[in-house]
C-alpha cells in the first residue's frame, strides 16, 4: 500500500498483476464447484492447482532458488530443481487464502449468491480464462527477462501435468469426501478465532525451526505437512456442520490476522495498509452482527433451520460449505 506514494507505477503494476491472477482463479474454482456439483475437497484441490500455476509457472518461486520471496528456502530444501520446503508451505496458502477464503466470505456476506453462477455465458468463461492465461504468460516473461530464470522444459511440463492431475482429481472426487465429525460446533467463536490465528504462524515456525535446527530439509518438509494435517483433523472435529456461522467468521478472521500483522510491520515506516485493515475490521464486524440473531439463517433456509449440505463438506474447511 505504501507504494501508492513511494512508487505509484509499482503499485499499479502490482494491483493489476495480482487482480488478474486471484480474481479469475477464485471465480473459475467457484464456477467448477457449482457446475460440477462438488464440495470443498474439489475447491482445495483446484486451489492447489492454482498455486502451482501462480507460484510455479507464472512466478517460478517453486523452482527459482534466487527468487526474493523464497529467501533461505531457495537453498534449504532445493532438490531436483524444486524448493520443496517452500512448496509445502506456499501451496496450502493459495488453497486457503487465495481461493477458499474469498469464496467462504462471499457466501457469508451474500448468502443469496450461493450456488449461483457468475460466469453464465461462454464469453464470460472465455474472457476469465483468457485474462488468467495472459497474466500468467506476462509474468513468466517478466521473470524470464527480468530475473533471467527459466525452470526448464522438464519442470515446466511436469508442472502442467501436476495441474492437470489436480484438476482431474477435483472433477472425480466424491462431493461427500471428508465430513465434519460433529453436527454442531464443539468450540466457541473465540476459540475458533484463536485456532485460526495459530495455523499460519505454526507453519512458519515449523519451516524456520527446522532450518535453524539444521534438520534435513526432507524432514522439515514432512513436519510442515504434518502440522497442516494436524489442523485439518482438528478443524474437522471441532467446527461442526451447522449453526456455526459465527465460528466460521472468527476462524476466517483468525486466519487473516497474522497476515495483517506482517503487513503492518513490513510497512511500518508508512503504514497506509492500516486503511485496508480498518475496512477489514468493519467487514468482519458487520458479518458478526449479521448472524447474531439467526435471521439470516431463517431467511435463506427452508423450514427455518440451517444445516450443512452433505455434498458441501470440506477437506480443510468443512464449515465453508454450509447450506443456509
Amino acid at each position: 500500500m505504501n507504494a501508492i506514494l513511494l512508487n505509484p507505477f509499482l503499485f499499479v503494476f502490482q494491483i493489476v498483476a495480482n487482480a488478474a491472477l486471484y480474481l479469475p482463479g477464485a471465480l473459475l474454482v467457484r464456477e467448477a464447484m457449482i457446475r460440477w456439483k462438488k464440495g470443498w475437497v474439489s475447491v482445495l484441490l483446484l486451489g492447489a492447482a492454482y498455486g502451482i500455476l501462480e507460484e510455479g509457472i507464472a512466478l517460478s518461486t517453486l523452482f527459482n532458488p534466487n527468487a526474493s520471496p523464497v529467501g533461505a528456502f531457495g537453498t534449504y530444501g532445493h532438490w531436483l530443481g524444486v524448493n520443496w520446503v517452500w512448496v509445502a508451505g506456499i501451496i496450502p496458502v493459495h488453497m486457503i487464502f487465495s481461493i477458499s477464503l474469498p469464496i467462504l466470505l462471499l457466501g457469508l456476506a451474500l448468502p443469496g449468491t450461493k450456488g449461483k453462477s457468475f460466469l453464465v455465458s461462454h464469453k464470460a468463461m472465455t474472457a476469465t480464462f483468457s485474462l488468467l492465461a495472459i497474466d500468467v504468460f506476462a509474468l513468466l516473461l517478466v521473470v524470464f527477462y527480468g530475473e533471467h530464470f527459466w525452470m526448464g522444459w522438464p519442470i515446466f511440463v511436469a508442472s502442467i501435468v501436476a495441474i492437470g492431475t489436480l484438476v482431474l482429481l477435483a472433477r472425480i472426487v466424491p462431493a461427500k469426501a471428508f465430513h465434519a465429525k460433529t453436527e454442531n460446533p464443539k468450540i466457541t467463536p473465540l476459540a475458533s478465532g484463536i485456532l485460526g490465528v495459530l495455523v499460519y504462524p505454526s507453519v512458519l515456525l515449523t519451516e524456520f525451526g527446522g532450518m535453524s535446527a539444521k534438520l534435513p530439509a526432507g524432514i522439515t518438509t514432512l513436519f510442515v505437512v504434518a502440522v497442516q494435517s494436524f489442523y485439518l483433523i482438528l478443524v474437522l472435529r471441532v467446527l461442526g456442520q451447522k449453526d456455526n456461522e459465527r465460528q466460521l467468521i472468527t476462524f476466517a478472521q483468525g486466519l487473516i490476522l497474522p497476515l495483517v500483522a506482517f503487513g503492518v510491520l513490513s510497512q511500518i515506516e508508512l503504514p497506509l495498509v492500516l486503511v485496508v485493515d480498518v475496512i477489514m475490521v468493519l467487514f468482519f464486524w458487520k458479518l458478526w452482527r449479521k448472524y447474531g440473531d439467526g435471521s439470516i439463517r431463517r431467511q435463506y433456509a427452508p423450514g427455518g433451520s440451517a444445516t450443512l449440505s452433505s455434498v458441501l463438506n470440506s477437506l480443510l474447511l468443512p464449515e465453508i460449505g454450509y447450506k443456509l
